[in-house]
């Protein structure tokens, strides 16, 4: 039997990690635009909007939405990269106002 020892050097080890803190962060962002609007809501929402069934309000809640969805995936790459904590709301663009009861409506 031959076994070989495969030495990982400190910048593959630094690569590792930040692919992993890369998935973290993706997976946070995900449940994190989950946790406000489900997919059954952004499915019936975009109908609602596709539609035009969406009153002025609700129109600008669901653009601020969209807005902010677009945010957070911007985001996620460099929190991941900087190594901050992904649990701190702080670090996490904030929900507008009226996006969360909009997505609850649908």
């Amino acid at each position: 039997m031959t076994f070989t020892l495969k030495i990982t050097t400190a910048a593959e080890m630094a690569e590792q990690d930040l692919a992993l803190s890369m998935e973290e962060a993706k997976a946070e962002c995900r449940r994190r635009i989950l946790a406000v609007v489900n997919e059954t809501a952004q499915i019936n929402l975009a109908a609602a909007a596709a539609a035009d069934q969406l009153t002025p309000e609700q129109r600008s809640a669901y653009v601020a939405g969209l807005t902010w969805i677009m945010q957070m995936r911007a985001a996620w790459p460099a929190l991941a990269a900087s190594g901050a904590d992904l649990t701190d709301d702080a670090n996490w663009p904030a929900v507008p106002a009226g996006a969360a009861e909009l997505a609850g409506d649908f």
